[in-house]
């Protein structure tokens, strides 16, 4: 080995060691909530209400599921094409939160309303006209 490629070699070496990594996290409080024209609470009861606020404010703090039934829309779907990103929790048996969370300091939530799966067409027997409905008003919200 020449003395010029062993000198390289040991900067090599020196450099490597004098990497530093911090973690970097992300302070609480950045996350702002918007809702849609879509949006309407009064038409839920109170234990709906009160899971709807607990959704809120689990989701300023984590990114996490919030329960099992929390995912995206299936992007072949007319839902999840149309609105790319859409999510949905399931609050009820029968109502979900339709959401979006994006963009970072801040991060946005949102929220484009809740709805119960037949009046979205997402029951039991699905309904592709309603899908298309709402996506096309889902897709003009928040531009």
């Amino acid at each position: 080995m020449r003395l010029r490629e062993f000198n390289q070699l040991e900067q090599l070496l020196e450099s490597f060691q004098t990497v530093t990594w911090t973690l970097y996290e992300e302070p609480e409080g950045d996350t702002v909530v918007r809702t849609a024209s879509t949006f309407n609470l009064n038409d839920f009861d109170a234990l709906v209400t009160a899971k709807f606020k607990d959704f809120v404010e689990w989701k300023k703090l984590k990114l996490d599921a919030y329960g099992s039934k929390d995912y995206p829309m299936n992007s072949r779907a007319p839902l999840g094409s149309m609105v790319p990103g859409l999510m949905h929790a399931g609050l009820t048996q029968d109502v979900s939160v339709f959401y979006k969370i994006h963009g970072r300091k801040p991060r946005y939530l949102d929220i484009y309303g809740l709805f119960r799966h037949k009046d979205i067409g997402i029951g039991n027997t699905p309904n592709i006209k309603k899908q298309q409905k709402y996506a096309k008003v889902f897709s003009r919200e928040f531009a």
